[in-house]
């Protein structure tokens, strides 16, 4: 039986994460068979256990502690013992280094990497692909941001580790321009589209919310009944950024909601990062700031607000999605699910990465940044997607099956990978 190794993505946490990883799980069950196991190496391995009970995906821990203390140490141990031509001593290590070395393939699903200004999550980057390059795995970097490498620190770790890569899956022609400016026609870097424009509701491995049907009837009895429903997804991450900078993320989405209520509009509030009811974690959980905004509003703009709360899973969100005519996200999963759905959708974002995945659908001027924009602009923007929205709903599905076979190359790729013998595998 083959083994798949994934890692940078979880199911617990980031919603875009969740649909990167069951996506990439369904395709390759879809296109390879189910005649595979999957080694997840997980930033919240104890939650993701608890969600996932699927008994062909095995639930490893990949924090940075665990990195550093047990894969990274134990894989450099195996490697100078195999170049010593000791064998069979992997058996001593532990089981998650074992799976990692029995692997085909490791599969990255970070959504971003090596960019320019996150210097200190280089050595995490570094970290999670490291202990397969030790173990002679092949690493296959599916389509995430990368770049600018105009720092010595970036530029060293991209061109040191990028390039052991088996194969790096550029996502836009930023992130595909940066690659090859640094690499040239060095044959491991090609364009894809992010994999979660594959994602359907059949590849979701969790249970969603429970009182999910009441607020998404509530949401479909009012489309129907003629109401204009905008989607609002903010961001946990946007809203550190902006309390770093001295000004209240918060205040700004309330005051675009109640903007937005009083042009006529239903407004579905959803996070798109949820951990259960932990409201006191703040990373990688909206849950938090969708409670803060709610309970800013006025009660009479709350009552045009269907706020969505809970362990949503990636379906649901995706039924949301569905259910609005528009969207506003700061989501970068957000804005790929809505694409998806052939939804038209606002970004207020702050990386290229948005950018150059918006442009693939001609729609590069709704993509504003949270630095320089007010409300006025969004509100005035949300206005002309609704006067605009069959003929940008067109052009986003026109484009959807080129960006759809651009994804599925990904799949397809470690596919080949995992029909041939080992040859791939270097001692």
């Amino acid at each position: 039986m083959k083994e798949v190794s994934i890692v940078a993505a979880t199911f617990y946490g980031n919603r875009g994460a969740e649909a990167m990883l069951s996506t990439t799980i369904g395709s390759l069950r879809e296109c390879y068979g189910t005649d595979l196991t999957f080694n997840v190496f997980s930033y919240y391995p104890t939650r993701d256990r608890d969600l996932v009970k699927d008994p062909r995906i095995n639930i490893y821990s990949s924090t940075p502690t665990y990195l550093v203390s047990v894969l990274i140490p134990c894989a450099l141990v195996l490697r100078i013992l195999k170049f010593c031509g000791t064998k069979g001593l992997n058996r001593f290590s532990p089981r998650s280094v074992q799976a990692l070395e029995r692997s085909n393939v490791l599969v990255c699903l970070a959504g971003v990497s090596f960019v320019e200004g996150r210097t200190k999550f280089l050595p995490f980057n570094i970290a999670t692909i490291l202990p397969a390059m030790l173990l002679n795995v092949p690493v296959v970097k599916f389509a995430q941001a990368m770049g600018p490498f105009k720092s010595f620190l970036n530029r060293l770790a991209a061109k040191l580790f990028l390039s052991r890569c088996r194969q790096v899956f550029a996502r836009g022609e930023k992130t595909y321009f940066h690659v090859r400016q640094l690499f040239g026609n060095q044959g491991n870097c090609q364009r894809a589209d992010d994999v979660a424009f594959l994602f359907k509701s059949d590849y979701c491995l969790t249970s969603g919310a429970e009182d999910f049907e009441q607020q998404l009837t509530a949401l479909e009895r009012l489309r129907q009944n003629g109401k204009k429903v905008v989607g609002v997804c903010p961001s946990s991450v946007i809203a550190k950024s902006a309390q770093g900078e001295g000004w209240s993320y918060e205040e700004r989405m309330g005051e675009l909601i109640a903007c937005l209520v009083d042009s006529g509009f239903i407004v579905a509030l959803y996070p798109h990062a949820t951990r259960g009811e932990d409201l006191d974690k703040l990373h990688n959980n909206d849950l938090p700031l969708v409670k803060s905004v709610l309970e800013g509003l006025k009660p009479d703009v709350r009552k045009s607000v269907i706020s969505f709360s809970g362990s949503l899973n990636a379906g649901q969100i995706q039924q949301i999605i569905n259910a609005c005519e528009v969207h506003v996200v700061s989501r970068f999963h957000a804005m790929v699910a809505s694409l998806a759905s052939g939804v038209p959708v606002i970004v207020i974002g702050w990386s290229h990465k948005y950018l150059e995945v918006m442009e693939r659908f001609s729609q590069q001027d709704m993509v504003l940044d949270y630095r320089k924009e007010g409300v006025n602009p969004v509100v005035s923007r949300v206005k002309q997607l609704i006067n605009e929205r069959e003929q940008r709903s067109d052009i986003i599905k026109d484009v959807l099956p080129h960006v759809k076979n651009l994804a599925s190359q990904q799949i397809w790729y470690v596919v080949d990978l995992l029909k041939r013998k080992n040859e791939y595998r270097i001692n």
